[in-house]
């Protein structure tokens, strides 16, 4: 451990840098946990599913699909055949209006700031108290430049009309963050990833800022 430490070290990474290196890493490892647990859920449910249909129900269900199925199908051919729709978007998150999440520090639960959702976009706002600079590291180089600048350039790159695509707009006084306001970010597990990033984030400022 040391000497990977050193190494690090005389490579040219500050300790801090290390230090947050590691701490992401952890940010990660966690998220692989979460969903590794979700897929193990999804596995056993799909299990229960197949022993039910193996006990005899599947039988009975496949006649009765069939029967209906026919039965649509000489519906269906006496009709003239519909126009072809256009295929639509994938379903993305509705929120309700209004919605807001606290993001809070996770050692003690400190709020840093209030997420307002809407179906179309969050508004990430510090909460009373808390003073952040756009200037202090890691706002910039990472959350804008490598969370959100990389959810954009997934969108480009999957053909996203850049109106239907994920932008976001910084808004501050002399430095101070009033306002980070988030468009288009589609869908829960994106939303997701924007609210532990940013309170990741906003935590690591505060250390910063003293």
């Amino acid at each position: 451990m040391f000497y990977v430490l050193d190494g690090l070290l005389m490579s040219g990474y500050s300790e801090d840098d290390i230090r947050r290196a590691a701490e992401i890493r952890e940010w990660l490892m966690k998220q692989i946990s979460d969903k590794q647990e979700e897929v193990e859920r999804l596995r056993t449910t799909l299990t229960i599913i197949d022993n039910l249909l193996k006990q005899g129900s599947f039988k009975a269900a496949a006649s009765i699909g069939f029967a209906a199925g026919a039965a649509t199908a000489q519906v269906q051919a006496a009709r003239p055949a519909p126009p072809v729709a256009r295929q639509q978007p994938a379903p993305t998150l509705r929120p309700s209006d209004g919605d807001v999440r606290p993001l809070k520090r996770a050692k003690d639960d400190f709020l840093l700031a209030n997420a307002e959702v809407s179906p179309g976009a969050v508004v990430l706002v510090p909460a009373p108290g808390v003073s952040l600079n756009s200037s202090t590291p890691p706002f910039r180089s990472f959350f804008l430049n490598r969370i959100l600048d990389g959810m954009k350039g997934k969108d480009a790159s999957q053909g996203i009309n850049e109106s239907d695509a994920l932008n976001y707009k910084v808004e501050e006084d002399n430095g101070a963050i009033k306002r980070v306001v988030i468009s288009n970010y589609r869908d829960k597990d994106r939303l997701q990833e924007i609210f532990n990033t940013s309170a990741w984030v906003f935590t690591r400022m505060l250390e910063k800022s003293g």
